[in-house]
């Protein structure tokens, strides 16, 4: 059992999540695990070659499937995918026995989009569901937000690289020091970050008081392209659909992270930076439609995103084997 997958095997599993997405309308893997398949940061990686099932001819030059586990925060977990013209054949069953195999302890399996075959796998391999993910989306338009109010002494700034490193990461673990994975961040992981196509500080937000004090923050990312626009969305796909109103190919914002730190909760901050952030996005960054993602037991958070106009797009499930 290989615990990376060689370069070659990494372009290939790359071209593979493609085809999947492009069929499903939702990435099979996330951007928050799959750089560990890029880095060879992983714990088992597990390909499946044409041919393996029946009547499949061998030696096309593409895989069937492939999956890998890493660390995600705390934890173990993993990602699976079956090319989708070759779904229906017991590969899905097969490798996810083989990663089972492959990986001891307790081990958390993502299932992008809650597929209903994933579900139905997971039963058979006695996995349980137990963290959804919750995707929330809404549109918006340049000049349509107010101004954020923010309360007396506080006023927003841009984050500054090689200055707000160590504060950022005190309010973060602070503010989500129960988070599996948001929670433990470190000096490296926010390197990682700032080394990042997607990264702007221009687009991160920091809530600062009197002394320059990090209260809370607002991350906010943009993506080229829509990358789990869904299968309705992906019917719809044309020149109409990279236009001033969005689709699968124009680009999107997100509310990456959104923190405050615990003692200046109760001051309407949370509130204040989401519209920021927001504005942002819409005024200077150029989308029109922005998603985020949210545990979906997190009921303050989830509250606070309808109150601000999002609705749910999707849901991200995780299968738990103690």
């Amino acid at each position: 059992m290989a615990t990376t997958f060689t370069p070659a095997e990494l372009a290939q599993v790359t071209a593979l999540a493609e085809r999947a997405r492009a069929a499903d309308g939702v990435a099979p893997f996330s951007d928050d695990l799959f750089p560990a398949a890029r880095s060879g940061a992983t714990i088992a990686a597990l390909t499946v070659p044409t041919g393996a099932g029946a009547g499949e001819p061998a030696g096309t030059g593409e895989l069937a499937g492939a999956a890998y586990a890493a660390r995600q925060g705390d934890r173990q977990a993993a990602e699976l995918v079956i090319d989708p013209a070759r779904r229906g054949q017991g590969l899905g069953g097969g490798l996810l026995a083989d990663l089972l195999g492959a990986v001891s302890g307790e081990l958390w399996l993502w299932s992008h989009g809650d597929h209903p075959a994933a579900a139905a796998l997971a039963r058979r391999h006695g996995l349980v569901r137990a963290r959804e993910l919750l995707q929330l989306r809404r549109r918006i338009a340049p000049g349509e937000l107010p101004e954020p109010v923010l309360p007396d002494g506080v006023r927003l700034r841009p984050f500054v690289v090689g200055q707000d490193e160590a504060a950022w990461l005190e309010v973060n673990n602070a503010a989500f020091d129960w988070h599996p994975e948001q929670g433990g961040q470190t000096l490296d992981d926010i390197a990682a970050a700032e080394a990042a196509s997607d990264f702007d500080p221009a687009g991160f937000l920091l809530a600062v008081d009197a002394d320059d004090r990090v209260l809370g923050f607002h991350w906010t990312k943009v993506h080229p392209h829509d990358p789990n626009p869904g299968r309705d969305m992906l019917s719809r796909r044309g020149p109409e659909s990279s236009g001033p109103g969005g689709g699968v190919d124009a680009p999107l914002g997100e509310v990456y992270v959104l923190g405050v730190a615990p003692s200046a909760h109760g001051r309407g901050l949370g509130g204040a930076l989401t519209i920021a952030g927001l504005r942002h996005l819409a005024d200077v960054a150029g989308v029109r439609t922005v998603t985020l993602y949210v545990e979906g037991d997190n009921t303050a958070a989830v509250r606070l995103y309808e109150r601000e106009g999002f609705t749910r797009h999707a849901i991200d499930v995780a299968y738990r084997r103690d």
